[in-house]
């Protein structure tokens, strides 16, 4: 059994909590967790470095970043 940490990402941002740990998968096959606060979501890849590794924006750049 894998590890997620968090609950599913919601796949519509209304009925996301504030400062609740998500997961998703992105399209390429790594794992992100994801959190909300203030409208403003940041993420993070589970495992991996570098420039895609983490971010902070938006619903609609948190979706891009998952269709990575």
């Amino acid at each position: 059994m894998t590890f997620l940490p968090g609950r599913p990402l919601p796949a519509d941002p209304q009925t996301s909590s504030e400062r609740t740990l998500y997961h998703a998968q992105r399209t390429s096959g790594e794992m992100g967790t994801m959190t909300r606060e203030g409208g403003t979501w940041q993420w993070r890849l589970l495992r991996g470095s570098g420039p895609e590794a983490y971010g902070s924006g938006g619903w609609n750049d948190l979706r891009t970043w998952l269709s990575k």
